[in-house]
């Protein structure tokens, strides 16, 4: 899982202003990649480079677009990142 500094330093935000807000969508961002890997990222360590590359994309998504992120093409982009780990059922 990325750090609040680590996403911070990918969308190139500076200062503690929007931390409450990143945070917040570093989380559903989580939640969002766990659905699609169907299964907790925490189960997994270390974590592969391609769930935090996923996590960070996924919020800089939700961040960028929050008025009006197209999740659908967000899911669909981290489906085809994730494919080659992610399980087959739940």
């Amino acid at each position: 899982m990325p750090t609040l500094q680590e996403i911070k330093d990918y969308l190139g935000v500076d200062g503690g202003h929007n931390d409450l807000l990143i945070t917040s969508m570093m989380e559903a961002a989580q939640e969002l990649v766990e659905g699609i890997l169907r299964f907790q990222i925490a189960k997994i360590q270390p974590t592969p480079k391609l769930v935090t590359e996923a996590i960070k994309l996924a919020t800089a998504c939700l961040f960028v677009g929050r008025e009006n992120a197209d999740v659908q093409a967000l899911e669909k982009t981290l489906r085809t990142m994730l494919g080659s780990i992610r399980k087959k059922e739940f």
